[in-house]
């Protein structure tokens, strides 16, 4: 009898170890799939982010202090109002179609964030690469006129500026919104994870 018993508590537990043996492959697999949807989220949030905050970096020395070299001469005290008159001699080789590249790199990993989802960071990917098309707008016209200019570049035109030192402001705290959010959608991802060590226990029990 006693050997009978032994044989059944063997049998029980061999087929106890292949279930759970086999209930921690499945475990496994989730975490490694979860993770291998995580890190190309993570890479992509990543991207839009640097995109954004290099063209931040790019524009914000011409819109802090540059464009004030460009205003037009008022007599009086009237207060100035944004309108800077700028050619492409207003600005170092190189500086215009920069601006237009990462304004564009914004709105291509933008669109790689949104494939990418979650879709509740719709919203804020949006406001990051309207504000950086706004932004590189000015830019962009500007790239535009040269390929009518003469060598001299003499097309100056009149732009205004007013609004610029906002909406980099703006970009600026957009960006860092998206950070919180796409910081939170990446824990949510590993608050998914199931626990190995949770599972031991109800096992235990």
């Amino acid at each position: 009898m006693a050997a009978v018993l032994g044989a059944a508590v063997g049998t029980v537990g061999t087929i106890a170890t292949g279930w759970t043996s086999r209930s921690l492959t499945k475990i496994q697999m989730r975490v490694e799939s979860l993770r291998a949807r995580r890190e190309p989220r993570r890479s992509s949030y990543e991207a839009f982010s640097s995109a954004a905050i290099s063209l931040h970096d790019h524009l914000e020395p011409w819109i802090t202090f540059g464009r004030h070299l460009e205003r037009p001469k008022q007599s009086g005290a009237s207060t100035w109002d944004g309108v800077a008159y700028v050619s492409r001699d207003s600005f170092k080789e190189g500086y215009v179609p920069r601006a237009v590249e990462l304004a564009d790199e914004v709105s291509r990993y933008g669109r790689h964030v949104i494939l990418d989802g979650p879709a509740e960071l719709e919203p804020f990917v949006a406001k990051v690469v309207d504000l950086s098309g706004n932004l590189g707008s000015l830019f962009r016209i500007m790239q535009s006129l040269n390929r009518y200019t003469d060598e001299e570049g003499r097309s100056t035109m009149a732009y205004d500026t007013s609004e610029l030192p906002d909406k980099l402001k703006q970009l600026d705290h957009g960006v860092r919104e998206f950070l919180l959010q796409a910081s939170a959608a990446l824990d949510r991802d590993l608050d998914t994870q199931p626990s190995t060590r949770s599972f031991t226990r109800k096992r235990s029990a």
